[in-house]
């Protein structure tokens, strides 16, 4: 008898330590950092006193914020503020255009072993607007030797950007787990630069690829 109350014990010991599965209501809140990969981003040219000067979109790190909602066990929608610098620089590593962006995204997504008790995947698709601030004109432009002086200037478009998502919560108890997580999006952005009086506009194809670990809170 002993015996078999100690091993109900245990039982109810393992039972109340086992994560809670997905229910439709819950509300996960998720803190993430992140490293953005832009090699797939286009380069942009812009003329400087009849010299082309081309730079790419550098990669970098960043962090979000984000919360999820389950609307049945299997479907959930997410709302992710995201940021990280965006800086564009030319081969030499000099500097075109310094800005930083931040990306708030809306996803559906789908949650394949909604009913396992430790690592749940799941994949999501959504729309986010990738807000461009603080632009700043880097040395490329601002060390130019030019007589008379002349000001300059960039600015980054915002833009609307398709997101789709892979990633996986891997709980540790009820209220705690790690998230992993991966997103790629893109976006058609538009880069002003203005050296006095004058003004060029060239096309920006952003593509970013968002890595990101952190750990999430179930309510």
């Amino acid at each position: 008898m002993r015996h078999f109350a100690a091993a109900l014990c245990a039982i109810a010991a393992v039972s109340a330590a086992t994560p809670a599965l997905a229910e439709p209501g819950d509300i996960l809140i998720k803190i993430r950092g992140d490293y953005v990969l832009r090699s797939g981003s286009s380069a942009v040219t812009v003329d400087l006193g009849g010299i082309p000067v081309s730079a790419n979109a550098k990669a970098a790190p960043g962090g979000e914020a984000s919360l999820t909602f389950f609307i049945t066990e299997h479907f959930a929608t997410e709302f992710t503020l995201g940021g990280a610098p965006y800086d564009m620089k030319d081969r030499n590593g000099r500097t075109l255009v310094s800005a930083g962006l931040i990306t708030p995204t809306a996803m559906l997504q789908y949650h394949v072993m909604p009913s396992s008790k430790v690592f749940r995947p799941y994949v999501g698709a959504g729309l986010s607007y990738a807000n461009f601030y603080s632009e700043k004109p880097g040395e490329i432009l601002t060390n130019r030797t030019v007589t008379p002086r002349i000001s300059y200037s960039a600015d980054l478009k915002g833009a609307l950007a398709p997101v789709v998502q892979i990633g996986a919560d891997i709980a540790i108890n009820e209220q705690l787990y790690i998230n992993v997580d991966a997103k790629y999006l893109g976006a058609s952005s538009r880069l002003t630069v203005e050296q006095g009086g004058n003004s060029q506009t060239v096309s920006h194809k952003m593509r970013s690829l968002v890595l990101g670990a952190g750990v999430g809170f179930r309510f």
